[in-house]
């Protein structure tokens, strides 16, 4: 009971405070009546009800769609925009609050009433209009985040499809010990970097359409540790589409512009989805792609707004992205219609100034056409929440401002989103920004071959508030204390304010070198002398090499070089031929790793006619940044036949 004014006040900022949240707090509630789902009467499981606040639309097999009302004067998502054909929860789970969390257990939906091999099948209901609900029930014992995912059922991780997943154990559950005695796979770290399947630019069916990805999640843990609690716990959470939309708006008697076909330049191939950043390929030059032709044939296309006329992942304002709108001209009627291309540049002029237009996710892009001709085409871009509707003025600063990033030591900045920074340092940079809510900070590593690699850390400083409401704040970055890896992979620092939607990320790179290689100190060729490594002579950087390996008359006789790879960031071989063969492809145990190169006499494509000078090439990587490489060249020779 409220006794007092000062408890009312506490009361109702906690209130306010729960209604801002994202994902609400878990609410118990009774339990419910066992049905069909075998793990309903298991003591060792507990039921959790995941409520989506969408207005989503579930699709069945054999049944209408049920689906959430939309505003009859102002829809904003479509019906299959809002579609869900499958869902998947992935559960993660620890002994100890702060972590780490590693793999426990998945539950899926499928519209089609299929399974899923490894997964707990699941049903999604309707409550009411508004929400969906998805009833599933996790293991007891230990704390669990919940990672839902809607409408993309394959995961990538390092460009391939992974499959891998193994549930964790725990010796105890209920008691005080109880303890995770073997981590599950992957761990909560490896499972944030995984991606969407990626575009391929070759591929002309490889675009995105209808049911869209989105995710969600519940990550501030909830507490399983009570093998004895039985009731039942509610979790509120909102999906949100990890594409943009486009709207093209065209009327072809006005502008004579009959649109064909739309497309889209310096685009990105996916995006990881917790939190949803685009993925980097390891060259920079095929980061960006040009998305395959989608064709401009809906019911009102040409004739005036064409909703979700295209899709796309996110395209920062560095990518310099465009849109490309293909179709055919004719001032008159009595014209033959010509071919024309346009690129529309993500560029909006508000208020007499212009300025680029980041394109963000579950957000919709209104392309007006105002007049065309032959060669030039002239639009107005106007930018709306998909979720909430409702037209705003694009600003490039949001309520989160970062100011002049503050270099420390080694640290280089590049245009006050990219930091380059010393892993022999300690302290980087300082990023100062203001925000008119409470800020929370969170880091996304792209990459990390061959194991987690969490080496930097961030620390938020509150300094001053000003009369505007705003607070100034201070983020630290710097190496993780303790941390003694040699991986150090890229990373995105995050800021984001917790009462807005906006966020602002900053790129970390290493500065690692070009990995330096010689032949093994010790019994480095098999036979002794028959093979050899020699180095390049560039400067200012050894950035080729030649392996010279001999083919032994015995097929019973190995051939091998080790070599002694070092490189601060670990290192990687790369695109071995296949009859070379390698004791590993990755190292980062240490700087200095000792890889085993063999000739496989047999294996397809092995040269026949000796000497086989420049028979192949490889790659030898940094790890931690594969643009630092050496390209080494193979040449075969024949051992001599001793009579």
């Amino acid at each position: 009971m409220i006794k007092n004014r000062k408890q009312f006040s506490a009361w109702l900022i906690g209130l306010l405070a729960l209604s801002l949240a994202g994902c609400s707090e878990a609410e118990v509630l009774p339990s419910t009546t066992p049905g069909d789902d075998p793990l309903a009467s298991d003591p060792t499981r507990r039921e959790v009800i995941l409520g989506f606040q969408n207005k989503l639309s579930i699709k069945t097999a054999g049944t209408p769609k049920t689906t959430g009302t939309t505003r009859a004067d102002a829809p904003i998502a479509t019906t299959e925009e809002n579609e869900i054909s499958t869902l998947d929860i992935y559960v993660f789970s620890s002994d100890k609050e702060e972590g780490p969390y590693t793999y426990q257990e998945r539950f899926c939906y499928r519209a089609d009433g299929s399974t899923v091999v490894g997964a707990t099948k699941i049903v999604l209901t309707m409550e009411g209009d508004n929400v969906a609900l998805a009833t599933l029930r996790p293991q007891k014992g230990l704390f669990t985040k919940f990672y839902c995912i809607a409408n993309q059922p394959k995961l990538l991780k390092a460009g391939a499809e992974y499959t891998l997943f193994t549930p964790l154990e725990q010796n105890s559950p209920g008691t005080d010990y109880n303890l995770v005695t073997k981590a599950g796979v992957p761990t909560e770290t490896d499972f944030l970097t995984f991606t969407t399947p990626l575009l391929d630019p070759t591929e002309t069916t490889d675009v995105l359409l209808t049911p869209l990805p989105m995710v969600g999640s519940y990550s501030p843990a909830l507490d399983l540790r009570d093998i004895s609690m039985g009731s039942r716990t509610r979790i509120n959470m909102t999906l949100s589409r990890i594409v943009s939309r486009f709207d093209i708006i065209n009327d072809a008697k006005l502008s004579h512009l009959t649109i064909t076909s739309v497309s889209m330049g310096h685009g990105r191939k996916g995006v990881t989805f917790f939190p949803v950043v685009p993925v980097d390929d390891a060259i920079p030059a095929q980061t960006l792609i040009t998305y395959p032709d989608r064709d401009f044939d809906g019911a009102d296309a040409n004739k005036g707004t064409q909703k979700g006329a295209f899709y796309s992942y996110p395209s920062p304002i560095a990518d310099n992205g465009y849109l490309i709108i293909k179709g055919k001209y004719a001032l008159n009627m009595t014209d033959v219609p010509q071919e024309v291309s346009y690129m529309v540049e993500f560029e909006q002029s508000v208020a007499g100034t212009g300025g680029y237009i980041e394109v963000k996710p579950n957000h919709r892009y209104t392309v007006r056409i105002t007049d065309a001709d032959p060669f030039k085409l002239d639009v107005n871009i106007t930018v709306t929440d998909w979720t909430d509707g409702g037209d705003f003025e694009y600003q490039p600063e949001n309520e989160l401002a970062i100011g002049t990033l503050v270099e420390s030591g080694a640290t280089t900045i590049a245009g006050n989103n990219e930091a380059t920074v010393s892993p022999d340092e300690t302290t980087y940079f300082n990023i100062p920004f203001t925000s008119n809510s409470e800020a929370e900070c969170s880091i996304v590593y792209t990459g990390s071959a061959g194991g987690a690699a969490e080496w930097l850390e961030t620390a938020i400083a509150k300094d001053v508030v000003t009369r505007s409401g705003s607070t100034s704040y201070t983020c630290k970055v710097s190496k993780k204390s303790g941390y003694a890896g040699n991986q150090f992979p890229k990373a995105i620092i995050i800021l984001r304010s917790k009462a807005g939607r906006e966020e602002s990320q900053i790129v970390v790179k290493a500065s690692v070198g070009v990995p330096t290689i010689v032949a093994a100190a010790s019994t480095p060729s098999e036979p002794t002398g028959a093979n050899t490594y020699t180095a390049g002579t560039e400067s200012p950087d050894v950035t080729t090499g030649v392996l010279s390996m001999q083919k032994q008359a015995s097929s019973g006789t190995t051939s091998s070089m080790k070599l002694t790879v070092t490189a601060k960031g670990g290192s990687k071989l790369s695109g071995l031929p296949a009859w070379l063969n390698a004791d590993k492809a990755v190292g980062h145990a240490t700087e200095a790793v000792d890889y085993t190169l063999t000739l496989d006499q047999n294996a397809k494509d092995f040269p026949t006619a000796f000497p086989a000078n420049g028979a192949a090439t490889f790659e030898i990587q940094n790890l931690s940044d594969a643009s630092k490489k050496v390209t080494v060249t193979v040449n075969v020779t024949e051992a001599a036949i001793v009579p």
